[in-house]
């Protein structure tokens, strides 16, 4: 049989941190959907340095099943880095990434299979349901604002859950940057796409590891990722100012010749609270920009390996080269 030949028609690549006690759910209810389809595939977890027993079960389903594969990281890198590794390393024709504490439902892969084989180059999935009222909110806000404000044309509302194929998969190899979003390579990719609705559920067991920081962190990764329109606003939006308090100086400067007036202590603290809000967020902006390039200037390995299982040496080695 050639290497070809071997190769599995879909791979599935999930991410795992701290989800112990949901992992063997994953991957029973995952071999039953691909049962049922009949093909052939390969299940690649990836390990996101979890703090519980997430890569023991990892290991032990591996060593039931060599069609499971772990991957085991060496530490936290986050989910991006982790699930880019799961991409990296799988070999199908089609790829299908999600979310591995089974909020993104492994019964929705027999149509998102059928819908990339009708000549997708990707299928996204959007979230017809959120958690609570404030993921809902929150979700809401920031695409209106990526789409109306930053004037980004991204697919709104996408989960994490999407399939691409073979040639996206390899095309998303090129993409080297370490500050790194999925959604954003993704998109840079671009490719003929279709979006397709799937009900969110709620996470099996446990807490989400997004909280509100990480979520924030996450949304202006994505922003910078695709847009420097935030650097334009800000020197637009500054440009708005100085001339706004240059009509302002006018005003006052003819009271104080023409007219009886007081200085007023308000509007000092005022104005210096305003701009000093403006320099700081402005600063805290351009400083991130700035961190992200030492990050890429640093140029240090995506992620690093602890341990692999049922994951060939060649395939091992191909990772060393990439990172």
């Amino acid at each position: 049989m050639t290497e070809q030949a071997a190769l599995p028609e879909l791979s599935v690549v999930a991410t795992i941190y701290n989800a112990a006690p949901m992992v063997r759910e994953l991957v029973d209810r995952l071999r039953a959907v691909l049962g049922e389809m009949g093909v052939t595939h390969e299940i690649i977890l990836v390990d996101d340095g979890s703090k519980d027993d997430s890569a023991y079960v990892m290991q032990m389903l591996s060593e039931e099943d060599n069609q499971v594969k772990s991957i085991i990281l060496s530490r936290n890198f986050g989910q991006q880095v982790a699930m880019s590794a799961g991409i990296q390393f799988a070999r199908g024709n089609y790829v299908l990434i999600m979310d591995g504490d089974l909020q993104n439902p492994p019964e929705a892969i027999p149509m998102l299979y059928k819908t990339v084989r009708e000549g997708f180059d990707i299928v996204y999935t959007a979230s017809i349901s959120r958690n609570n009222w404030i993921d809902g909110a929150t979700s809401w806000l920031f695409w209106r604002f990526m789409s109306a404000i930053m004037k980004v044309d991204i697919v709104k509302s996408q989960l994490m859950m999407r399939i691409f194929n073979r040639k996206v998969a390899d095309y998303f190899s090129f993409y080297p940057e370490k500050i790194r979003t999925i959604a954003g390579i993704t998109h840079d990719i671009g490719m003929q796409y279709k979006i397709v609705d799937v009900s969110n559920a709620k996470r099996a067991s446990g807490k989400s590891n997004y909280n509100t920081v990480k979520r924030i962190n996450l949304a202006i990764d994505v922003l910078l990722d695709l847009s420097n329109n935030p650097l334009n606003i800000l020197f637009y939006f500054g440009f708005a100012i100085l001339c706004i308090t240059g009509v302002l100086s006018l005003f006052y400067l003819y009271l104080y010749l023409f007219e009886n007036i007081l200085p007023g202590f308000t509007s000092i603290i005022l104005s210096t609270l305003f701009f000093g809000s403006i320099n700081l967020i402005s600063l805290g902006l351009i400083a991130r920009y700035i961190s992200n390039i030492y990050t890429e200037v640093k140029n240090r390995p995506l992620y690093l390996v602890r341990k692999a299982f049922n994951v060939p040496e060649c395939q091992q080695e191909g990772e060393k080269k990439w990172n």
